[in-house]
């Protein structure tokens, strides 16, 4: 399903037919293999709920076997599909901020991003990220900058030292 949405190919059948088959066979997809139909899916902009909340149980039921990309993915494809599922976000978010220097920089990006805009909260990685991300403020792009500050914005979360160090770097 992945391959639709990269190539820009719109199939909504397709993606119809997947959803179903695959809320048949939740149960046997590993935590890789939800992040991907969670990803393609939100990549399509196709939005099929009960797939998604039997998705959202599996990864959960998946947690000692999660990965960072895995966790970005799946917090930024529901995100984009304006499915909320709290008790997702909250054990993602609980996952990362014990990880955080571990995520590459576009992932994490991807994740602050995805919390916002589900307007989930996420305290302990919002403050845990701020000084990964102030440290690092030079290796992002202007893009990824911005929506690490939405972010941070839409979370109404206070980063002092984080939006100095983007201050400085947009004035550089």
């Amino acid at each position: 399903a992945w391959a639709y949405p990269t190539a820009r190919h719109d199939a909504p059948a397709l993606f119809d037919s997947v959803a179903t088959e695959a809320a048949r066979q939740v149960g046997q997809l590993n935590a890789h293999h939800v992040a991907q139909l969670v990803w393609a899916f939100a990549e399509a902009r196709h939005s099929a709920p009960a797939l998604l909340d039997a998705l959202a149980g599996r990864f959960l039921s998946l947690s000692g076997r999660w990965t960072r990309k895995d966790c970005s993915d799946v917090a930024w494809g529901y995100a984009t599909l304006g499915h909320a599922v709290p008790e997702l976000h909250a054990a993602i978010a609980g996952f990362a901020s014990t990880r955080m220097d571990r995520f590459e920089a576009g992932d994490l990006v991807a994740l602050l991003w995805a919390f916002g805009k589900v307007g989930q909260e996420a305290v302990q990685l919002l403050d845990s990220a701020a000084p990964v991300f102030s440290a690092n403020v030079r290796t992002l792009a202007s893009e990824e900058l911005l929506q690490v500050a939405e972010a941070y914005v839409m979370a109404g979360r206070e980063a002092e030292e984080l939006f100095a160090a983007i201050r400085a770097e947009a004035e550089r």
